[in-house]
């Protein structure tokens, strides 16, 4: 199975971190990675990924990671990207892997979806998150989908290309699923320890440690508990962007820090 990798990179001291360095990584392991960061990335900082990537690019837009996929698109071209049998997007929104990713692609391929997500939402309508999306080659080849790219404009940001990819895919016959099920259709990213209590998930927000916003965490020591003891993933690397970005946190979060959480 040949997999291209998208991956859409935001900083906003444009500085690619550590836990992106590691996740693109372990993209490498399983696609070919093309990397499109969204600022002025300079040199010394795009040498970090260049062991794990194809090609990376760097450019300001205002079209967030739709556009910086759009961008990829673009610069690859249609025929390069179906000669892989999978197209994945992915963007440095989450922290991981925290399980094997073959595992779950394995899985996915078995039941036979041709798009799927990690996750799914039912706001407005039922559609797959963006942070992590995989097509394979017959919606790769669909012209529909060739033209959705080229709809995106600077108006567009993640809930207007959420909202219309699934149901557009699904009008052309293509079956998508979710590898969690959403079976309660709640947004289930606003509770990454029941997630990671009830399901093999992969990946958590970046937002789920921030107080304050929809993705809560709470105190943040339970979910770093969880991720410390359920999985391999090493929670420094959350400590590590926390701090470098001085994102504001409650005086639980900082304890989990403080005591290696």
């Amino acid at each position: 199975m040949r997999r291209i990798c998208l991956f859409a990179g935001y900083d906003k001291g444009n500085k690619i971190q550590n836990y992106v360095i590691y996740l693109i990584k372990e993209l490498s392991k399983l696609c070919d990675v093309y990397y499109m960061g969204n600022g002025y990335f300079p040199p010394d900082e795009l040498f970090k990924i260049a062991p794990y990537t194809q090609m990376f690019y760097t450019k300001r837009h205002d079209l967030r990671d739709f556009g910086s996929w759009r961008y990829l698109i673009e610069q690859l071209g249609w025929d390069k990207i179906a000669q892989y049998d999978e197209l994945v997007l992915c963007n440095d929104s989450i922290y991981g892997p925290l399980r094997d990713l073959n595992s779950i692609f394995t899985d996915m391929e078995r039941r036979g979806y041709d798009f799927w997500s990690i996750t799914s939402d039912y706001q407005y309508n039922f559609h797959l998150n963006s942070y992590f999306m995989v097509f394979n080659n017959n919606v790769i080849k669909n012209e529909r989908f060739r033209n959705f790219w080229k709809t995106i404009s600077f108006y567009y940001d993640v809930k207007n290309c959420e909202f219309e990819l699934t149901p557009l895919l699904t009008s052309e016959g293509f079956i998508g699923n979710s590898y969690i099920r959403n079976y309660h259709q709640k947004n289930i990213l606003k509770a990454p320890a029941e997630m990671l209590d009830n399901f093999d998930v992969p990946f958590v927000k970046v937002k789920s440690f921030l107080p304050e916003n929809p993705y809560t965490a709470g105190s943040g020591i339970s979910l770093r508990y969880k991720i410390r003891t359920q999985t391999d993933y090493d929670t420094d690397l959350i400590n590590d962007n926390i701090a470098v970005n001085n994102y504001p946190q409650t005086i639980g979060q900082k304890l989990a820090s403080f005591t290696g959480l």
